[in-house]
């Protein structure tokens, strides 16, 4: 049993998949689809896979990768404070300060020794993920839209991000952020699965993220991919930034790349879905393509 549970495998993909169905479960209660619940119920399970991976929090964290679990708790409380204040405004722009935070938390080393390509890569990635949650955030807060795909336009784009940062952080010789960024693309994976499946088979869905959820979620996942851009040593700097373009190409989804949607019902939130994914493959394929020798053995 401890080897099944200490396979990374297991703990990186099969358990927070299995986990996100289990969370698409619970959303069906009335109880726990609100708020604070919500929150604290998604909140949990990604502290989880950030204690698990990067380690129990450190008083006064040096490195990085011990100051990532405290940004993750300061999304958490973030999120919960934006779920109660409806101002689309406070909740888009503390979202971005927080992101802007985090990156000079984790750059400040570098930025007193200068501005290099890798500081410049992560001050665009999160530039661009900060744009993306606004724009998100937007839709969100829209009038309510008959558009059967809304409810998957975030869920999709974190999980396009969290695939793409995983795949592109392995690659870039930072392992463990890749397992931690895995770790949150199965968790969204498995609630997009249900969700979908909710669909299909009873035409309506309590599917979706509240606010403050799908703030936390993006924010976990952007928090680990600006550490990748900022100090992987082999890190794909074009790669970095197609997997930050899943939430801009889900708000164009919502509305100028309608016209690429099929007009049947069922198959709207895949073809969504799919669409959203588009530059997080092409990150992939990028890392991979031009991936240094040894990049995927960490060395």
């Amino acid at each position: 049993m401890n080897a099944v549970l200490g396979n990374p495998m297991v703990t990186t993909a099969a358990l927070p998949l299995v986990l996100g169905i289990a969370l698409g479960f619970v959303g069906r209660a009335s109880t726990l689809s609100a708020w604070p619940a919500a929150v604290l119920t998604w909140a949990a399970a990604a502290i989880f896979f950030y204690w698990d991976i990067m380690g129990a929090p450190v008083l006064w964290p040096t490195a990085a990768s011990q100051k990532l679990i405290y940004l993750a708790l300061l999304g958490a409380a973030f999120a919960l404070s934006a779920e109660n204040n409806p101002n689309l405004r406070v909740q888009a722009g503390g979202a971005a300060l927080l992101i802007v935070v985090a990156l000079l938390w984790l750059s400040w080393r570098k930025l007193l020794s200068g501005v290099d390509l890798q500081l410049a890569t992560a001050a665009v990635v999160a530039l661009l993920i900060a744009a993306g949650l606004v724009a998100l955030l937007w839709i969100k807060g829209a009038a309510p839209s008959a558009q059967t795909e809304k409810p998957f336009l975030f869920p999709a784009a974190v999980l396009s991000v969290g695939f793409a940062g995983a795949i592109t952080s392995v690659l870039a010789a930072s392992i463990v952020v890749g397992q931690l960024l895995g770790s949150l693309a199965a968790l969204t994976g498995g609630y997009c699965l249900f969700g979908f499946i909710e669909f299909l088979v009873a035409r309506r869905s309590s599917f979706g993220w509240r606010t403050g959820t799908a703030i936390l979620m993006l924010l976990c996942v952007a928090f680990p991919l600006i550490q990748t851009s900022l100090l992987a040593p082999k890190i794909n700097h074009v790669a970095a930034l197609l997997a930050t373009m899943p939430p801009l190409v889900a708000w164009l989804v919502s509305g100028r790349l309608q016209f690429l949607l099929p007009s049947a019902r069922a198959p709207r939130p895949l073809a969504a879905g799919f669409l959203i994914a588009v530059p997080a493959i092409l990150a992939v394929l990028i890392a991979l393509v031009w991936a240094p020798q040894g990049a995927q053995l960490g060395f």
